[in-house]
């Protein structure tokens, strides 16, 4: 399956899976599948702000389920080489908070 296809799919689950508890992330959600099916070519999504944003707020809600769907998709993003390098030290910080976090519960 071609990557925005993966992605919106991912957005779909994404929008589920918040649908009561966190409303603002399934109304991002949604606005990041309107916002990628705007968009012509993969490349296109590095310029896009939303598409990241809502997998990073994915992570920061700290559910098991969003997490990783949120991780998954920024692997996906950045294995594509879709990611803007200024949108780089934002995810290096969110998988810092992500991990500091896992090691304070053990």
């Amino acid at each position: 399956m071609a990557l925005m296809a993966v992605l919106e799919s991912d957005l779909r689950a994404l929008s589920a899976e918040a649908r009561r508890r966190y409303p603002a992330v399934k109304d991002a959600a949604e606005h990041a599948i309107l916002k990628l099916r705007c968009l012509s070519s993969p490349s296109e999504i590095a310029n896009n702000e939303d598409i990241l944003k809502i997998f990073l707020m994915a992570c920061e809600v700290r559910t098991v389920k969003m997490s990783v769907i949120g991780l998954s998709c920024l692997q996906k993003l950045i294995s594509h080489d879709v990611v803007a390098p200024s949108a780089l030290k934002e995810i290096l910080h969110t998988l810092k908070d992500l991990i500091l976090e896992e090691q304070g519960s053990c």
